[in-house]
């Protein structure tokens, strides 16, 4: 049987916080993979061969942010990873234009940091319970 585990890709252009969020997340049973990524140019070619369920994905990183990256995985045809945007920019006309353009949860890193690994979670049961 294959392993119906999560595959996660963290992308945030402070290393500190990549490595926060790694180690909040490794020790959960929920996922059978992890990649990181320092820019959304290199996540989007980690992307191709990766396949995530589920992206976090930073706003504001040098080169392209986190809203390009955005309208480039929500405008492809194939099925969409869940996306968090995580950000320290949390003024509602960055959440009203993320949730626009597809993401699924909008985080402030000062204070809903710590609800990532329960978003995953809750992810994991609701993909059981489609394949249930």
């Amino acid at each position: 049987m294959m392993n119906s585990g999560l595959k996660v890709l963290l992308i945030d252009d402070t290393v500190l916080i990549l490595q926060r969020l790694q180690s909040m997340l490794s020790g959960l049973p929920e996922i059978s993979n992890m990649e990181l990524a320092t820019s959304a140019e290199e996540a989007l070619i980690i992307m191709e061969y990766f396949k995530p369920d589920i992206l976090v994905l930073d706003i504001n990183m040098p080169g392209m942010g986190g809203i390009e990256m955005l309208r480039k995985v929500t405008g492809e045809q194939s099925s969409k990873p869940v996306i968090i945007m995580l950000t320290n920019n949390t003024f509602a006309g960055y959440r009203d234009e993320c949730m626009r353009l597809g993401a699924d949860y909008f985080l402030d890193k000062s204070r809903e940091f710590i609800h990532i690994p329960d978003i995953v979670q809750q992810l994991r049961q609701n993909k059981m319970s489609v394949l249930a």
